[in-house]
């Protein structure tokens, strides 16, 4: 039974001040489509991992290569044929499943072809590559792929990491607004609710009114961007094909039982944030009712 054969490929990249992938490095060989610019990589040998194959076909390939770093993740499977196949690589010799790599070269480096295989090695800006049919058929799959374009990958990753960190502080900051608004509200109501003059029971009524209206409104605004930074995340999560963390919940209906399990259940079905928002104003409202009974107070 033919099987499909192991392979591990490499992309020397360079990146600019910037983080942006600005150069790809590309080795000349002969193929049986003749000279042809392409990739690194080859076969996995057998109790060798992809990382050491990874480095092996790197130092059989090219010298001069101090300072490279192969990214430990993969970013890429490719898949070659022996006949042509839509967004596949092509290979007449075998049917090959690379698992493909970044490697991260120091600006300015030089590397030099060596070996068999590599007959020349060479820079190329991101957006000066060599006509599509100087490539092994293939290597464009790996050149093109967001994480080595200047306009995708890299920008995309930083991103999401500040609308997620935004979000996480949105979300923190909403859920803090109410209950230091509450905790001062509960202290003004005491005021305003003892046996104090008429005028400072009007004052703290009324601070409290403030407290609530603001503290609302503030709350509605964290409320709004976390879930605003969630439709964000969510969208590219679902671009790069990412485990949707950021996607609503389903409404779920669950009926009122008198039962301690019921009970909870029906509660954590709630939307927390509509009840905290509901019971600042119902504050806000007790606030301002008691703040004109303390003003009529003071004018009897």
């Amino acid at each position: 039974m033919n099987l499909p054969i192991a392979c591990v490929d490499l992309l020397p990249v360079q990146r600019d001040d910037t983080g942006r992938v600005s150069h790809v490095g590309l080795i000349e060989r002969d193929s049986p489509m003749g000279r042809r610019w392409c990739h690194l990589g080859g076969r996995v040998g057998y109790d060798e991992s992809l990382q050491e194959a990874g480095r092996r076909h790197l130092e059989d390939s090219l010298r001069d290569i101090g300072g490279v770093v192969v990214e430990t993740e993969p970013y890429f499977v490719n898949q070659y044929f022996p006949s042509p196949r839509a967004g596949m690589g092509v290979d007449p010799r075998k049917h090959a499943v690379a698992v493909c790599y970044l490697a991260l070269f120091p600006s300015g480096s030089a590397p030099r072809a060596q070996g068999s295989e590599a007959l020349n090695f060479q820079w190329f800006p991101v957006d000066a590559l060599p006509d599509d049919d100087d490539f092994w058929p293939g290597s464009l799959l790996m050149i093109r792929r967001p994480e080595v374009t200047t306009s995708g990958w890299h920008d995309e990753v930083l991103t999401y990491q500040s609308i997620s960190d935004r979000y996480i502080s949105h979300n923190e900051l909403m859920w803090q607004t109410p209950v230091l608004a509450m905790t001062a509200m509960a202290f003004l109501l005491t005021i305003a609710l003892g046996q104090s003059a008429s005028w400072m029971r009007a004052l703290a009524a009324a601070l409290s009114f403030v407290i609530a209206v603001i503290s609302a409104q503030l709350m509605a605004k964290h409320s709004k961007s976390q879930i605003s930074d969630s439709e964000d995340l969510l969208r590219i999560e679902k671009k790069r094909g990412m485990q949707p963390a950021h996607d609503k919940p389903k409404p779920v209906r669950i009926p009122f039982r008198f039962s301690t399990d019921g009970l909870s259940e029906w509660f954590a079905a709630r939307r927390s944030r509509i009840w905290w928002f509901r019971a600042l104003l119902l504050l806000a409202v007790v606030s301002a009712g008691v703040t004109v009974e303390a003003v009529v107070a003071i004018f009897r």
